[in-house]
């Protein structure tokens, strides 16, 4: 398993070309893209701008590995759940352009969420307008031979796709080999606690890890560096080895206050190669 790095990290405080560069100085061999404005954003990025950061990736050699969508608590401008239809197609047109743009650039995952349930809106109406959109991305995933990883969202975000089973039925439900799931250990942290379980009951069809640590608490949308909450990275990991995943571990770290984003980036990389040298 390789390291990566998402340039969420960076958002607040650099472009995402000096962001890659400096993920790329610090060691990690793979690098996940923030896929919205000002960082690498469809709308912001056009094909000469997708050509010249696609040739920063590669001279820097790094591997591009996924795009991380924006929604959640981050953007309630974009979301499934959301009653009004118009913000749906909104959604659904900034993920079709997610995935026109992960062709582009060679990037072989983008994720999906959720978004936030307004009160009036049932979960069960919440859910069925989830699975229609999301089809609806996954279809052009297929066509474009992109792979889609359902991200859960934790209670203070969404009471749609919360838990991994709820992200495991809605995979089932859409029912597409272009559509699997994706672990996040800050959420899964709070939502599915017992994170070995989580992995076994994700299995095969785990295609992606995004690593980050809380105290479990739900307390908030709180990506911490590895090592400094409640996540055993050691089981975690050799889990992982366990069920046969060979994908790349990619932190993302993000909080709501400033910080030394390089000194996160360069402490979760040492605490994660550690943990890698101990579950050889």
């Amino acid at each position: 398993m390789k390291l990566g790095f998402c340039t969420m990290g960076y958002l607040d405080y650099t472009t995402v070309e000096e962001a890659t560069k400096r993920i790329a100085r610090i060691g990690y061999k793979a690098v996940d893209f923030w896929a919205y404005s000002p960082h690498l954003g469809p709308d912001l990025y056009d094909s000469a701008r997708r050509k010249e950061m696609k040739n920063l990736v590669e001279s820097l050699g790094l591997e591009p590995t996924a795009l991380s969508v924006n929604g959640g608590g981050l953007a309630l401008h974009l979301s499934f759940s959301n009653p009004f239809p118009e913000v749906r197609e909104t959604t659904v047109a900034y993920y079709l352009d997610c995935i026109d743009l992960a062709v582009d650039m060679g990037i072989p995952i983008v994720n999906m969420i959720s978004g936030h349930m307004l009160y009036g809106t049932t979960r069960e109406q919440a859910w069925d307008w989830n699975k229609e959109c999301m089809s609806r991305i996954v279809k052009r995933a297929e066509d474009k031979g992109i792979m889609t990883a359902i991200h859960t969202l934790t209670p203070c975000e969404s009471r749609v796709v919360v838990t991994l089973d709820d992200a495991i039925q809605m995979m089932r439900e859409i029912d597409s080999p272009n559509c699997k799931v994706m672990i996040d250990t800050a959420d899964q942290n709070i939502t599915d606690p017992n994170l070995c379980d989580a992995v076994r009951k994700a299995g095969k069809d785990l295609v992606y890890v995004h690593c980050n640590d809380n105290s479990g608490e739900g307390r908030g949308d709180v990506h911490l560096p590895p090592g400094r909450g409640s996540v055993n990275w050691e089981t975690f990991v050799r889990t992982l080895k366990e069920v046969g995943y060979e994908g790349v571990l990619t932190v993302q770290v993000h909080t709501g206050h400033p910080v030394d984003i390089d000194a996160w980036a360069y402490e979760s990389f040492a605490y994660l190669n550690e943990v890698l040298r101990k579950v050889q």
